[in-house]
């Protein structure tokens, strides 16, 4: 595939965009356009705004979003067009890229074929996964590779007969895989593909008319450029749709997937009948913020309640001692059945953490009807001095606790015993 440029008398960029009707016209001729002529003050005004600046915008603001691939590959393709537009067009580029020199042409060739290349890694990227084999999303990834294996052969078009048949090979391979690639996405569902079919059919048909007339007609097809065009600019807004929703969908997607995440990191780290935090999550929290005293609840006789009452009641004597644990200061876990645990960073420890005691049995009592006397519960406290590692501390404080129990419960003990060690 090639297009070559006889350009007509130069124009700024903002001349050609204001004065319509004012400007030469161009001659374009190629395998697919033979003195084709176009009125390039219309093809640039379409090409800079329609063409590249809106793609360039959308794809930036939802790239900024999410860090999606193929929104570069689409953003690539749109500069790849407007610098196509611009060597096919009137403008002035310099004595080294002159309207009828080689090194234009080659510019042309070159920028056509990777409007052509990049289209694959854009659709591999763009259609969701799952909804290609993996044999078609393999294939999508060496469509680069085999288009641009091919463009010398339009830039020396008399060097081998045998390297033009392969590159005519080549693009009927990569319209045929783009057709397949579209089908079976529809097939299995995918709303990117249907976006991208409405955005595709008229460029793949330009594309395959093209093909028709430079292989079995034997001339090319003259009015090749401006079908190509007006295909741009219907593929242009339904792209950006197909995307928008594409983009929309990711994002949804990606938000559940966090939603879900942070669900079961909370989950890992909290217990799940009272809401409180668990074992490993209680032990975190006094490695990342030490607190002043440590101290070891549990409900006094609970087997009782469970044997007398039930678990639904025992469950709800659970749940009230939790509320009324954490109506305090303290970092408060279950770390046990009827067990839990407080980190306390008060100034007077001692003082809060047997306030928190007694309001075990006020709460339990309001919140929990049917018992025939009060739930208490016993404490053991330590001190956590400079140093102490965790597990001394709560071996001080589980034994301050079987104190409180041994001397006859609904009380609180707290450890004498010099259980500091060097860190």
């Amino acid at each position: 595939m090639a297009i070559n440029a006889r350009c007509a008398s130069p124009l700024s960029v903002l001349t050609a965009a204001l004065m319509l009707g004012w400007a030469s016209t161009a001659q374009a001729q190629s395998t697919f356009a033979d003195r084709t002529p176009l009125d390039w003050p219309n093809v640039l005004v379409g090409a800079f705004l329609g063409f590249l600046l809106i793609p360039l915008l959308y794809n930036a603001a939802f790239y900024a979003m999410l860090r999606e691939r193929f929104l570069i590959w689409h953003a690539a393709r749109a500069v790849i067009v407007f610098g196509l537009t611009v060597a096919l067009s009137s403008l002035p580029l310099g004595s080294l890229l002159a309207n009828d020199g080689f090194t234009r042409q080659v510019m042309i060739h070159v920028l056509f074929d990777l409007s052509v290349a990049v289209s694959g890694p854009f659709v591999r990227g763009y259609i969701e996964k799952d909804m290609l084999s993996p044999l078609l999303h393999r294939a999508l990834g060496w469509v680069p590779v085999a288009v641009m294996s091919t463009t010398a052969a339009m830039i020396y078009p008399d060097w081998s007969p045998a390297y033009m048949a392969y590159r005519y090979i080549v693009m009927i391979a990569v319209l045929i895989l783009m057709c397949t690639v579209l089908v079976q996405a529809m097939m299995r569902g995918s709303r990117a593909a249907r976006y991208q079919v409405a955005a595709w059919t008229a460029i793949i048909a330009v594309y395959a008319t093209s093909l028709f007339h430079d292989i079995v007609l034997g001339y090319p097809y003259t009015d090749f450029l401006f079908a190509l065009f007006a295909a741009f600019a219907f593929e242009v807004p339904l792209t950006a749709v197909g995307i928008a929703d594409r983009m929309m969908r990711l994002r949804r997607d990606h938000d559940l997937s966090r939603a879900a995440t942070e669900a079961l990191a909370v989950l890992a780290l909290t217990d799940p009948l009272t809401g409180l935090a668990n074992r490993r999550h209680y032990t975190a929290t006094f490695e990342s913020r030490r607190p002043r005293a440590l101290a070891i609840v549990d409900l006094d006789h609970f087997k009782a309640v469970n044997d007398r009452f039930g678990h639904g009641v025992g469950d709800k004597v659970i749940i009230a001692a939790a509320e009324a644990l954490a109506s305090g200061e303290a970092f408060v876990a279950r770390i046990g059945g009827e067990e839990f645990a407080l980190l306390l960073y008060s100034h007077d420890p001692e003082r809060e953490a047997e306030a928190l005691r007694k309001r075990i049995s006020q709460h339990v009592a309001r919140h929990v009807e049917g018992l025939d006397g009060p739930v208490t519960a016993s404490i053991g406290i330590a001190t956590v001095t400079n140093g102490a590692l965790y597990s001394d501390v709560m071996k001080a404080a589980d034994k301050a606790l079987y104190e409180a129990k041994e001397s006859g419960r609904n009380r609180m003990c707290v450890a004498k015993s010099d259980f500091a060690k060097a860190a």
